[in-house]
């Protein structure tokens, strides 16, 4: 853990108490709307993962797909302390811990999924996949052995169960600057109109990938807005607060040890995170992503 997340940690008790204390004082605004991001969830995190759902039920209000639709759109006032729950990337445990621990506690989640990697049909193809497009630089043998990818059957019950496939480009493209038209075309709006020739189900939500605000760019935005009503990055923050369709914050739930297996984060990180402790970090990107999506709004 770093330095700035065991401070967080430590600390979170006491920013709590602040933030309760100035919510009841009527000096902050205790409306909130935020997003989490997971990615796979190992069978040995799988109770602390129900664990903290229900941790996160006890605080805050899970909120489908469709009623986060209705809020980040305007449609519906955000009234109290609400969360979305995401995954990226399509792994296999996706659809493991929605039929395990998410349906039974009646929670609906958007699955972002890689097209090309949906379409992978044995293990030792999705490893080197993997390696390629999802952890550049790792190689093939370092991928976690139960790592594997959705394929188009998990995605349709998936649906049938009453979750949200959204779409997270082609090959898990970096969409940063110098990319052209003709892949962005590709990666972005031919992905999704393939996912939704496979699946009979439109596609409007959309992450990009990696997250952060240099893998994206505003010629990707365009495009992407072409295409899809929804648009999410790895930037934290509060989308409560008139944050368009288009530059939706989320918070990441866990992190990569050395091994790059997932970890969660405990529930006094989590809930400084979800407390916006750390949104400060991001404001810089948080402006460029609300800049890119007025431009577009404007046109």
């Amino acid at each position: 853990m770093s330095l700035h997340h065991k401070t967080l940690t430590y600390t979170s008790p006491v920013f709590r108490l602040f933030r309760n204390v100035g919510a009841k004082l009527r000096m902050v605004n205790n409306n909130h709307l935020r997003v989490l991001i997971f990615h796979d969830i190992p069978p040995n995190q799988e109770a602390a993962f129900q664990r903290q759902l229900v941790w996160i039920q006890q605080n805050r209000r899970i909120v489908s797909p469709a009623k986060f639709e209705k809020m980040i759109s305007g449609d519906e006032p955000v009234v109290g302390d609400n969360v979305l729950i995401t995954f990226d990337d399509g792994l296999i445990s996706n659809r493991t811990v929605a039929e395990k621990i998410l349906n039974p506690m009646g929670i609906q989640a958007v699955f972002f999924v890689v097209s090309d990697f949906v379409e992978i049909q044995n293990r030792e193809e999705a490893h080197q996949f993997i390696a390629k497009h999802i952890i550049p630089g790792a190689k093939k043998e370092e991928i976690p052995k139960g790592w594997s990818n959705m394929q188009w059957p998990d995605l349709e019950a998936l649906l049938e169960q009453g979750h949200t496939i959204g779409g997270h480009t082609k090959r898990h493209a970096r969409l940063a600057e110098g990319i052209s038209n003709k892949e962005l075309v590709d990666e972005l709006i031919a992905s999704a109109e393939h996912m939704e020739s496979k699946l009979g189900n439109k596609v409007e939500h959309f992450a990009y990938t990696f997250g952060d605000i240099d893998s994206f760019c505003q010629e990707a935005l365009s495009v992407a807005s072409r295409k899809f009503k929804y648009i999410y990055s790895g930037v934290r923050g509060d989308n409560a607060k008139s944050v368009s369709p288009l530059a939706i914050r989320r918070d990441a739930a866990a992190f990569q040890d050395t091994s790059y297996e997932y970890v969660l984060f405990n529930d006094n990180l989590l809930d400084s995170f979800l407390g916006g402790a750390a949104d400060f970090h991001y404001r810089n990107a948080q402006k460029m992503l609300d800049f890119w999506a007025q431009s577009i709004n404007y046109k």
